[in-house]
């Protein structure tokens, strides 16, 4: 996938952030792991062109699957509002819940979790 622009990457990360939650919800773990990789893709532009802040947009996103990557994505540079928006998505009866565990875990760990470090070591 070759993505050009900072726009093309933001439309590819709402696009598949909402197709690998549906995916997740569905128990079709096999392709939204497919829809994560493309995720992270995006996510890695945004990095490398300095516009990763511009998924703040999205934290308040119709899809529960992208406000929890946005807010995942942006715990290192808007750690308040993304903290805020995975605490509100741990709060819900679904699968998501589980992923935004920011009380259930100490802060150091769950923030790890969330981390570049942990993203490109074990993942």
């Amino acid at each position: 996938m070759k993505i050009e622009n900072v726009e093309k990457a933001l439309s590819i990360f709402e696009e598949v952030s909402i197709k690998q939650s549906e995916a997740i919800e569905t128990g079709d773990y096999k392709t939204g792991n497919k829809f994560y990789a493309k995720i992270v893709l995006a996510a890695n532009f945004l990095k490398d062109e300095n516009a990763i802040n511009k998924l703040e947009n999205f934290l308040l996103h119709e899809s529960i699957g992208v406000r929890l990557w946005s807010a995942s994505y942006l715990l290192s540079y808007n750690e308040k509002d993304a903290i805020k928006v995975l605490e509100s998505i741990e709060k819900t009866s679904g699968i998501h819940s589980l992923t935004a565990t920011p009380t259930k875990a100490t802060d150091n760990q769950w923030l790890f979790l969330f981390s570049d470090t942990f993203r490109t070591n074990y993942i």
